[in-house]
């Protein structure tokens, strides 16, 4: 007899975009490869975040978290990733109370949050007002509201939320209606040594490193000297690693992420360290905090 148990998390569907499509114009051996990348992606920003990959379904997958954060967190995380690809994927999600039976999950929750994929444009992050509640003040600076809708097999209508993502895609259609999304960036202040800086939408690029030429000079052996740059990119605050030994960021949630010549955002408050991971220099970590404007 299947075990059967009601809890309540956070469900993800992430879609690959116009897959059938790519298989007639590249053929099979190609259009798997690539269609395979993305789900890698998928899979290995789940397992970043604490997530479970419940299935993939040939160009997409269903996965579930503990929270509506991790969900958020994966999202942006392979969206980001995607950037400048040749695929696009569609995301939604939505958190709720599912049914876990056999290795798999059913009910509303399911239900919608795959709505919600279908709704979302490629490249598109889509989730429900229940994902926003129950989201940290600073990943929901970085969402707007597009417009509630009837959803199939919903009694209500749904309140639809979008991430904030790339300028060039500054409208989205829901139904009949179009919504033009403001850019909200906010203020991100650094602590290195007592001395602080800060960064909003004013403010150009800050390079870190030992050289004197840097907006954040970092007297560390570890550290490169023009080990790192700061900015803003797609209303978000963009850490980008140009070193060799790597930026070591440490989330307020206790995530450590390692760049090597990768991008990431910061998104609420946390530690970078430059060369070195942060138990190892705790001299030289930079401690960062976002705030809304």
């Amino acid at each position: 007899m299947e075990i059967r148990t009601e809890e309540t998390m956070a469900v993800l569907f992430a879609d690959v975009c116009d897959s059938t499509r790519l298989y007639e114009v590249l053929g099979d051996a190609a259009a798997l490869a690539l269609t395979g990348d993305c789900i890698r992606r998928i899979i290995e920003a789940t397992g970043y975040y604490g997530g479970t990959v419940v299935k993939t379904m040939g160009d997409g997958a269903l996965c579930t978290f503990a929270s509506s954060d991790d969900a958020y967190c994966t999202a942006v995380h392979v969206q980001e990733s995607l950037r400048g690809a040749s695929l696009k994927v569609r995301i939604g999600f939505h958190i709720g109370p599912v049914i876990v039976t056999g290795g798999d999950v059913f009910g509303a929750t399911v239900n919608l949050a795959s709505r919600l994929a279908a709704l979302a444009s490629p490249g598109e992050v889509l989730m429900s007002r229940s994902c926003i509640d129950a989201l940290h003040a600073a990943y929901r600076s970085n969402t707007q509201r597009l417009r509630s809708a009837v959803m199939k097999g919903s009694v209500d209508a749904v309140e639809i939320y979008r991430t904030l993502g790339d300028p060039e895609n500054v409208t989205v259609a829901v139904g009949q209606f179009r919504h033009t999304l403001e850019k909200r960036v906010g203020i991100l202040t650094l602590t290195y040594r007592g001395e602080q800086s800060t960064l909003d939408e004013t403010t150009g690029p800050m390079l870190m490193g030992r050289d004197a030429g840097c907006g954040l000079i970092v007297q560390s052996d570890w550290a490169s000297r023009r080990h790192a740059t700061l900015e803003i990119q797609n209303s978000r605050f963009t850490l980008t690693d140009h070193s060799t030994n790597g930026t070591f960021c440490l989330d307020d949630n206790q995530r450590l992420q390692v760049l090597k010549r990768q991008p990431t955002y910061l998104l609420t408050s946390g530690i970078i360290s430059l060369g070195i991971d942060p138990s190892a220099d705790q001299e030289n970590l930079i401690r960062y905090q976002f705030a809304t404007g």
